[in-house]
């Protein structure tokens, strides 16, 4: 009779994913089977479905999800990582920015918009192998989760905290008459809150555009050879960023892979 493994002495524990694949490998048959017949019901819910698909995913492979009978996205995913999700039934991998948070908010983007098309109803899941992904954006699961619980706040406070690490200085407001969120040197305080009276200014001129614009909208100042200035508005907030040049590219892509 076999015995139970054991932990040899001094050394080291197992890592969680090790320990979730062995818990994984140990279900019978009948809860796998019972797992997958509760999401094609509808009685678990998609995202869940959706996450657990990526994190046990370790060889290439394209996933198709269907929606009751209907093909409504294509991922792809290797090494418990997602690096491609299309809408519909086609696979389109490599558009996710390199960088996994910028990626992560991307794909939380559009599962948000597939679950909303899905609505309690019932998932199904269907593999192939497929040739492993070059050159694409990817995350993990738990950074996608990250993502899709963050994007019950504003895409501008998501821009801003994607941001933050390299912003040299910053204004934020927010809706209505709440003070601003602000932080950094004096001197390019002053700068930022130059910029915000000028659009604040034209605002106020009858016939002008209104600042901020209700449709996302990202304007670079290159105010001298040191820093530069993003301004980007959505709908009633406004967010001024004082950037080092270097930085300028990663922001835009950021933006893009947002409000794209």
């Amino acid at each position: 009779m076999t015995s139970p493994a054991r932990q040899l002495p001094g050394a080291e524990p197992a890592t969680d994913a090790l320990h979730q694949a062995l818990r994984q490998l140990a279900q019978p048959v009948q809860a796998l089977t019972a797992r997958a017949q509760r999401a094609a019901a509808g009685q678990e819910p998609l995202l869940d479905a959706l996450l657990r698909e990526i994190g046990e995913t370790v060889l290439p492979r394209e996933i198709t999800l269907c929606i009751g009978q209907t093909p409504a996205a294509v991922l792809t995913a290797a090494h418990r990582r997602l690096a491609g999700l299309s809408l519909g039934g086609t696979a389109e991998a490599g558009d996710a920015p390199e960088d996994p948070a910028a990626a992560a908010r991307l794909f939380a983007a559009r599962l948000n918009r597939l679950e909303a098309a899905a609505a309690g109803t019932g998932v199904t899941f269907r593999r192939r192998p497929c040739a492993a992904p070059q050159g694409a954006g990817s995350c993990t699961a738990a950074q996608l989760q990250e993502a899709l619980a963050a994007a019950g706040r504003s895409p501008l406070s998501s821009f801003r905290s994607a941001a933050a690490p390299q912003a040299l200085a910053w204004i934020h407001c927010g809706p209505g008459s709440q003070a601003p969120d602000t932080g950094g040197p004096e001197p390019l305080l002053n700068q930022l809150q130059a910029v915000r009276s000028t659009f604040a200014a034209s605002a106020a001129r009858p016939g002008s555009a209104r600042m901020p614009a209700r449709k996302p909208d990202c304007l670079l100042l290159p105010v001298s050879p040191d820093v530069r200035i993003l301004a980007a508005s959505h709908e009633e907030e406004l967010l001024l960023l004082a950037l080092p040049p270097a930085a300028v590219p990663g922001m835009i892509e950021t933006w893009n892979s947002l409000f794209s």
